[in-house]
């Protein structure tokens, strides 16, 4: 019993001497500095890894700034007066993120206009590659308070808050059904015409346009050559103006908001029945036509 000891304790001393030497002959064959102090791993950075999940997404500036050039506070807001434009203007596609000191974060992207495709009838994504964008977001080290920051700032697609925050004439595009605000409308007849109808007591009359504006290009449109139809339908009141203006189809690159700012200066003679005037609906077209290449 006592031989059999020693003999197992020898084995094991010698066991413990080969694995160091093992060891040490697999890191000089690696190459392995043993001196050397080992390389740290780099830290994990949460809030540049959520602003990188932006890159490839469909998101819309929930500002609708036209400033190419935007700084962002810690609840998403610009810090500074920006101009606005149409959504259909307002669209990002984000290429790069990385954070540019212990307070803020960058994005790198470029502007994305967008245009309607009557044939599928949805709205398409033309990325403006010469219009560069880079934003400044503040970062206070609180994760979850950039995650929010996030939120505001971007719209992933075309979600309810963002059109919410359109003009009235985009919300009853998008619905319907929406009720229109108390105005001097309120509590009238409202006359659709589906022809030049005859009504039994007397003859009726279609509202007739007397004065009609253009609608100009936005420059991207004039640089893209965008051509195409808006039309939208409006309420004529009794004294002949615009009233309850609403895209039916639009065309995008920001020309929608400018048809309607020509509509809105239309004139007409008012619709009536039996010789009364009367509220009316009508259906109205505008072209955009590029007759020469735009300026350089």
């Amino acid at each position: 019993m006592p031989i059999s000891r020693r003999i197992r304790g020898r084995a094991f001393l010698v066991m413990v001497a080969i694995v160091p030497m093992a060891v040490m002959q697999a890191q000089q064959l690696l190459g392995v500095n043993q001196s050397a102090t080992p390389t740290p791993i780099e830290s994990h950075d949460p809030d540049v890894d959520a602003a990188a999940q932006t890159i490839g997404r469909a998101l819309f500036l929930r500002c609708f700034c036209a400033d190419n050039n935007l700084s962002f506070d810690a609840q998403g807001k610009p810090q500074a007066s920006a101009k606005t434009t149409d959504w259909t203007l307002a669209g990002i596609n984000v290429q790069k993120v990385e954070r540019k000191g212990p307070g803020e974060i960058e994005l790198d992207g470029v502007r994305v206009a967008m245009r309607y495709a009557t044939d599928r009838h949805e709205f398409d994504r033309d990325p403006q590659n010469d219009d560069k964008m880079r934003l400044t977001l503040a970062d206070n080290g609180d994760a979850a308070a950039f995650t929010r920051e996030l939120q505001a700032v971007f719209s992933t697609g075309i979600d309810r808050p963002l059109q919410r925050s359109m003009p009235d004439f985009w919300q009853h595009y998008f619905d319907p059904s929406m009720a229109w605000p108390q105005d001097a409308l309120t509590g009238q007849q409202i006359v659709a015409f589906a022809g030049p109808p005859v009504a039994a007591g007397g003859a009726e009359s279609e509202p007739t346009l007397t004065h009609r504006a253009e609608a100009g290009y936005t420059p991207l449109a004039s640089h893209d050559r965008v051509t195409g139809t808006v039309q939208v339908r409006m309420v004529v009141d009794l004294e002949g103006k615009p009233r309850h203006i609403v895209i039916v189809q639009p065309l995008g690159y920001g020309l929608d908001a400018r048809a309607v700012e020509a509509a809105a200066k239309f004139r007409f003679t008012p619709a009536t029945i039996r010789g009364k005037p009367v509220a009316s609906t009508v259906l109205m077209s505008q072209d955009f036509l590029l007759v020469s290449p735009p300026p350089h």
